[in-house]
């Protein structure tokens, strides 16, 4: 078997700190001479454990602030809840929509993209402000 070279070792102790630090579970990196692939052993039982401790009260605000079935945005911009200032907005809390319908407007690069349901159900909270700035992934409405 090959010696593994000092400083592909020290690498690896040092990525080994990052993922610690940074709770992951799997790093893989290439640095454009090695790749390195790094995953925990028992990284979902050490994370269960961790999650067991957390009690009741702090465990519903987490709910209440990670929303699960929430329509994400698929990318960064500008979101519009109206079509043009001064209009109704496309929904509003309480409202059934139908898989398709227009329920904002993010605006990227100068290009105004229509994000539309992608599920037919009543549109239980708007996470979003008209005209801020939307980050990728970040909830944009909650359809139930």
């Amino acid at each position: 078997m090959k010696k593994i070279e000092k400083k592909i070792t020290e690498d690896i102790d040092f990525l080994s700190k990052i993922m610690e630090k940074n709770d992951l579970s799997e790093l893989e990196i290439f640095d454009g001479k090695f790749s390195y692939k790094l995953k925990k052993k028992n990284y979902e039982s050490k994370k269960s454990s961790v999650v067991k401790k957390v009690d009741e009260k702090s465990r519903k605000d987490l709910d209440l602030k990670k929303p699960d079935s929430s329509l994400k945005s698929p990318l960064v911009g500008t979101a519009y809840l109206s079509p043009e200032p001064g209009s109704k907005q496309f929904i509003e809390i309480g409202q059934n929509v139908k898989i398709g319908q227009v329920l904002l407007i993010i605006e990227a690069m100068k290009t105004m993209n229509e994000i539309v349901a992608d599920r037919n159900g009543t549109v239980k909270k708007i996470y979003i402000k008209n005209e801020a700035p939307v980050e990728f992934g970040e909830p944009l409405v909650l359809i139930e």
